[in-house]
């Protein structure tokens, strides 16, 4: 700093700063202008078509009631397995599980949309794989950072965890995470060279939802009882007994008799173009294509 003598002094030495500041800013102006565009903020990567579909089907399903936490949610997507040709979309917000859906490539390069769910435990949670095994005593808390946990899907009742834990595996369901009666050798002699099942695409409306009470599925047990089956090769038959309100339930056994599932039907969603995707209540609500549920099992009253 420079100071010229003079009898009023500090205004001098006021302005020579203030041309100093000036003068700097100036400088720092010019370089900024200079910058390279490479310092500058990167743009956002483009979004793949897939994650634009993801958004698509989001924006299509966000307007009916179970799924509007899904606009705000964050969607995160990852392979489904090996060979599969599909993902798994996790929806979660402010840190909880609203959501999941399930996607198939299709040959002509298109994408199809197959299960989607609501509710705090998605498919494939990992959470709620860990309590599972630590619940049912397979692995101790100190142990879970040990194992190895693969995702196998076929369809949505062929959907589990392959966990390894030292010499140990075990199988899991994927959407309840219950163990299941079953090993490597089963499950490739069960489902080996088999793929999703990818029925009708999804149009850009849906029609109509439908939910009705939650219910026991084993209150009842008519597939004991040796009951007729509930005809639903007729879509309509199936909705109308869901809009009157009265149960339905669907039994299927993926593994033969090593076990039955047995689930709730709770509701159905129609889409304009004659597509409908049944509701059934496991740990959370689940949609599945109709044509998926009679490929694989029976619906009873």
């Amino acid at each position: 700093m420079i100071f010229l003598k003079s009898r009023n002094g500090s205004r001098r030495r006021a302005g020579l700063r203030f041309a100093a500041t000036v003068a700097i800013t100036a400088l720092l102006w010019s370089s900024a202008a200079a910058l390279p565009a490479s310092a500058e903020s990167p743009a956002p990567e483009p979004k793949s078509k897939l994650e634009r579909q993801v958004e698509s089907w989001v924006a299509t399903l966000s307007k009916q009631k179970p799924f509007q936490d899904w606009q705000a949610a964050d969607p995160q997507i990852s392979a489904l397995g090996p060979g599969t040709h599909s993902w798994l979309v996790l929806f979660s917000k402010e840190g909880r599980d609203v959501g999941y859906m399930v996607v198939h490539a299709v040959m002509d390069g298109s994408f199809q949309l197959g299960e989607y769910g609501t509710g705090p435990h998605s498919l494939f949670s990992l959470q709620q794989l860990k309590r599972s095994l630590i619940y049912s005593g397979l692995v101790s808390e100190e142990e879970l950072g040990l194992i190895t946990a693969a995702k196998r899907y076929i369809h949505p009742f062929a959907a589990a965890w392959e966990v390894s834990v030292g010499e140990h595996t075990y199988w899991l369901d994927a959407k309840t995470a219950e163990q299941l009666p079953l090993d490597k050798r089963q499950w490739t002699s069960l489902f080996d060279g088999k793929s999703s099942v990818i029925g009708q695409g999804v149009s850009s409306r849906i029609d109509d939802l439908r939910m009705n009470e939650l219910f026991d599925a084993y209150e009842r047990l008519p597939w004991l009882t040796k009951e007729a089956p509930f005809s639903a090769k007729d879509a309509r038959k199936l909705q109308k007994r869901l809009d009157e309100g009265k149960q339905l339930r669907y039994v299927t056994e993926p593994f033969g008799d090593a076990m039955l599932y047995a689930a709730p039907v709770i509701g159905y969603q129609s889409w304009s173009n004659g597509r409908i995707d049944v509701a059934l209540d496991m740990e959370g609500t689940r949609f599945i294509p109709l044509d998926d549920l009679l490929a694989q099992g029976l619906f009873y009253r």
